[in-house]
């Protein structure tokens, strides 16, 4: 691999909204300690923890990616990689790179979220430039809490960060989240 690829994993899936509508899996690097969050709605978290406790693709085709590989495989192509490529506005998107026959071809801005659940489907590493991983992960501020980037969170969620940052009289940070939820409007 690239010296500026990095290889992650998935270490976890969790709520991460009071109403449940939204989830964050949480990738890692395989050898560092950088945790990159993907924001995920709650269907996609339920089918990703799906696969990732499955061993292997079902004989039977129960999903579109189980379809996805049954095709695959009986056409000589493979996925190589799963490459998380650029998140705006709270999602997070990759390119899905296969192998065809003797040509390398690549599938663009898919939502990351199918991307996770096809690495899982084929047995395919997630990875990430160096440089996008730096700017993407999440840094810990102390006690157990973590700081995110703002692209990285979705509307909604800087819309519930604002009120909280007004309540505590925060109104330097209450500023930043209002010009970026403008930005996005």
């Amino acid at each position: 691999m690239a010296d500026d690829i990095r290889e992650l994993r998935v270490q976890t899936v969790s709520k991460c909204t009071k109403d449940g509508s939204m989830y964050l899996a949480i990738l890692q690097e395989r050898e560092g300690k950088r945790i990159l969050p993907v924001l995920i709605d709650r269907n996609d978290a339920v089918h990703l923890l799906k696969k990732m406790k499955e061993d292997h693709v079902s004989a039977i085709p129960s999903s579109l990616e189980d379809v996805m590989y049954t095709v695959f495989l009986q056409s000589g192509l493979d996925i190589e990689e799963v490459r998380i490529a650029t998140v705006q506005a709270g999602v997070t998107y990759c390119h899905i790179l296969y192998h065809d026959h003797e040509t390398y071809r690549m599938i663009r801005n898919c939502k990351a979220a199918d991307g996770l659940v096809l690495a899982y489907t084929f047995d395919s590493p997630i990875t990430i430039k160096e440089e996008l991983l730096e700017q993407q992960y999440m840094r810990e501020m102390g006690d157990g809490l973590y700081s995110m980037p703002m692209n990285s969170v979705n509307i909604e969620a800087l819309e519930e960060a604002l009120k909280r940052a007004i309540e505590d009289e925060n109104y330097e940070l209450a500023s930043r989240l209002r010009d970026e939820i403008e930005r996005r409007k």
